[in-house]
């Protein structure tokens, strides 16, 4: 009676272990810089399916597992879930626009990180219906080596009149936070990002925040535009800038919009 008990004993610790340290144990999922928002930046601008894929109307849930090298890229992907072979390959590529954070901290712990995806016909032609919207004003191949420069034969541009059409297009749509003016907060955000190669951007960050909903409405911005990529050795490559927003409460006008140009 008493070995029976003690085997009971053993198999719910050991059980209790296993359910704790499962490969999809919160402690394992990945986190992405620019977190979620990030994800979802890159599967709406950079994610591309066949349409012979979409006439299946297909709705699945993919489970990735991979390490993380020293550059916080994902390496040793392996997709579990879906049938498609396209899809699953796809997924992969996707990798390659995302960066992630080494939040696990055992010495002895071996397991991979894990993400999961939930793709849908619906949801993609959402994104699909966006990116048609767009179109490059001079298509060129486009660099697959996935290298972010800094330097290029012709940098990024906005996609309508430039400097001038970013200014006019940042004018037209920015709010000055209403938190920020009750609080008389002024000051420049500085984001990063990267112009890809179809014009869209990934890998948002602050390099400069500035409180009272400054930031945020910066980044809201930000992730409205589209370009013309950068040109290096007649390809378009993947660019990494920067921008500035400057919150002036001087240049507010009545209907809360800014009238002072920001910053290059």
């Amino acid at each position: 009676m008493l070995k029976k008990y003690i085997y009971i004993l053993t198999t719910l610790w050991v059980t209790s272990i296993s359910a704790q340290t499962s490969a999809t144990s919160p402690e394992f999922e990945a986190k992405a810089i620019g977190g979620k928002e990030q994800i979802d930046q890159v599967l709406q601008t950079q994610l591309t399916l066949p349409k012979t894929l979409l006439t299946g109307n297909f709705d699945t849930e993919l489970t990735t597992f991979f390490d993380i090298d020293s550059a916080g890229k994902a390496v040793n992907i392996k997709v579990d879930g879906g049938t498609n072979n396209v899809l699953r390959n796809e997924i992969k590529r996707v990798f390659g626009f995302i960066k992630f954070n080494h939040t696990l901290r055992l010495p002895d712990e071996s397991r991979p990180y894990f993400l999961m995806f939930k793709l849908s016909t619906d949801k993609y032609n959402k994104y699909f219906k966006q990116k048609n919207k767009f179109n490059l004003k001079k298509p060129l191949p486009a660099d697959s080596s996935f290298i972010i420069y800094t330097k290029a034969d012709k940098s990024p541009e906005f996609y309508k009149n430039g400097d001038e059409g970013l200014t006019e297009f940042i004018l037209t749509t920015i709010e000055y936070p209403k938190l920020a003016i009750e609080k008389s907060v002024e000051g420049t955000v500085v984001v990063e990002f990267v112009v890809e190669t179809n014009g869209y951007i990934t890998g948002v960050t602050v390099k400069q925040p500035v409180g009272a909903g400054c930031t945020e409405e910066a980044l809201r911005i930000i992730k409205l535009t589209k370009w013309q990529p950068a040109i290096l050795n007649g390809k378009f490559v993947r660019y990494r800038t920067t921008y500035p927003f400057t919150f002036s409460l001087r240049n507010i006008t009545k209907d809360n919009s800014s009238s002072n140009q920001f910053g290059q």
